[in-house]
């Protein structure tokens, strides 16, 4: 689960704990977000499914989970350095203190959502200027926000009741 600006499992410390060692033990983890800082990449009701890795092995543009405050955060890579990584939300202003590699879990590997299974990849023209609108407008967000729910909810219902069996028979 992600939480506020992006990622946890429930800001319980024994649950982030608990999350944590499954994802050093066995190397993967599915976590379902409920933030929004990763828009339009990562909406809240996606789950996105982390390998566990290593500093060295994380390249810029990777969504990467990390630990602090109690919390997970998932965010982007925007420098690997010797100190650690600088990391970003797609729709938060300014950057993340370092991420020194004991607080680095793991590299988001696939994120699912209502439109189905996707891999996570640098944003577009298109999806670059939605972060930055999303970056400078609360009002934005929260419209973008309401637009998925929406979109969440007619994908359920044409899940349980597709439009092409009303008109087969």
């Amino acid at each position: 689960m992600l939480v506020s600006s992006v990622a946890h499992s429930g800001t319980h410390p024994c649950k982030c704990g608990l999350a944590a060692e499954v994802l050093r033990r066995f190397g993967q983890l599915r976590l379902r977000v409920t933030g929004a800082s990763m828009l339009p990449a990562v909406w809240p009701g996606d789950i996105v499914t982390v390998h566990s890795v290593r500093l060295p092995d994380v390249s810029r543009g990777d969504l990467v989970l990390f630990f602090r405050g109690q919390r997970f955060l998932v965010h982007r890579v925007l420098n690997v350095s010797d100190d650690g990584l600088q990391t970003r939300g797609d729709s938060v202003l300014g950057p993340d203190p370092p991420v020194h590699s004991d607080e680095l879990l793991g590299r988001v590997v696939s994120i699912t959502g209502a439109g189905g299974p996707r891999t996570p990849s640098q944003l577009g023209v298109i999806g670059s200027l939605v972060a930055l609108a999303a970056r400078h407008s609360t009002l934005v967000c929260n419209i973008l926000l309401r637009l998925h729910a929406l979109y969440r909810q007619v994908s359920r219902a044409t899940a349980v009741f597709p439009p092409e069996a009303a008109w087969s028979n």
